[in-house]
């Protein structure tokens, strides 16, 4: 469980930082807050369709497309808490150097995309990687082996013995009962 939970981190961070570095492409240095809460419902979306069981693996349309529309949701109510408690402010001296931002600006964690949305995708991703459980390979290689089990074929296995018969579900009428005393 423990591999399954940094997997999803991982895929999350990689995600997110790439949506974000998407953003910041587009020249959005600071998410405006309309922006930055649709940004995070399309990571949880986009993440909800990767990581656990991805939507490409076999049964998995259902379960992968309940997870974007949660994802979703939780993706913006994730942005919110990242915009209020994330007020750490970004080191200026890296970001001036790749050329984000002048050296005399700020920007805090939470209003950065790449990282805010780097942090959002990754604990989404790794809740879904790691309420993933994967099944055991025995159990499905036999489950493919068993011939399956026909609806209507119930058959009765042993008679029941004559002394066990009830006499109020005999088919004969009174009157052959009578006859046979």
């Amino acid at each position: 469980m423990l591999g399954r939970l940094i997997v999803g981190i991982l895929k999350g961070l990689v995600v997110g930082g790439l949506i974000g570095f998407g953003l910041l492409q587009l020249g959005f240095a600071v998410l405006p807050a309309w922006l930055a809460y649709i940004a995070a419902a399309v990571t949880g979306v986009v993440i909800g369709l990767i990581a656990g069981k991805p939507i490409w693996a076999k049964d998995a349309k259902i379960e992968a497309g309940m997870k974007a529309g949660v994802g979703a949701l939780l993706g913006a109510g994730l942005m919110f808490a990242a915009r209020k408690w994330l007020t750490m402010y970004l080191p200026t001296d890296l970001l001036s150097q790749v050329g984000v931002m002048a050296k005399s600006e700020t920007i805090q964690l939470g209003y950065f995309p790449i990282t805010s949305l780097a942090a959002i995708a990754a604990v989404l991703g790794g809740f879904y990687d790691a309420d993933n459980t994967p099944e055991p390979e025995g159990e499905a290689k036999e489950e493919a082996k068993a011939p399956p089990a026909k609806a209507g074929s119930q058959k009765r296995i042993a008679q029941p013995a004559a002394d066990e018969l009830d006499e109020d579900f005999d088919d004969t009428s009174a009157d052959e009962k009578k006859a046979k005393k």
